[in-house]
């Protein structure tokens, strides 16, 4: 099982393969495949995509006030909380209802929104739909 924080539930649906670093990219792959297979395990705070991530700082985001919030909102709207367990599919088939809400808050303001794109976000959804 793999272990995942409230925004990379929602998020890691929207990878198009690009990151901070080759590391990170080969990580969020294989955190992806897992999820897809094992199934996740929800938790509170650094999970398995934040192990090669770069703002990593003693096992603490260096954003960690910011990001638990955005966590705390993703789960809200997931109807998820910490320490339950859910397949990839389920939360894939969840996205749609909220996609909007999570758009407006958390991708216009992201200064990742070109690594996502609108375009493989919007594909996604539509994916997602079908």
């Amino acid at each position: 099982m793999i272990y995942l924080r409230g925004h990379h539930l929602i998020c890691l649906h929207f990878f198009t393969g690009e990151g901070y670093s080759e590391e990170f990219v080969e990580n969020l792959h294989a955190v992806i495949g897992r999820a897809k297979n094992e199934g996740i395990f929800v938790v509170e705070g650094a999970d398995d995509v934040c192990k090669k991530c770069p703002f990593l700082v003693k096992r603490t985001c260096k954003d960690e006030k910011e990001i638990a919030e955005m966590d705390k909102i993703a789960l809200g709207l997931l109807n998820l909380k910490i320490m339950d367990t859910v397949s990839w599919d389920k939360i894939k088939e969840k996205l749609p209802e909220i996609f909007n809400r999570w758009y407006s808050l958390y991708c216009i303001p992201c200064i990742y929104l070109n690594v996502c794109s609108k375009t493989a976000l919007l594909n996604s959804l539509r994916n997602i739909s079908s």
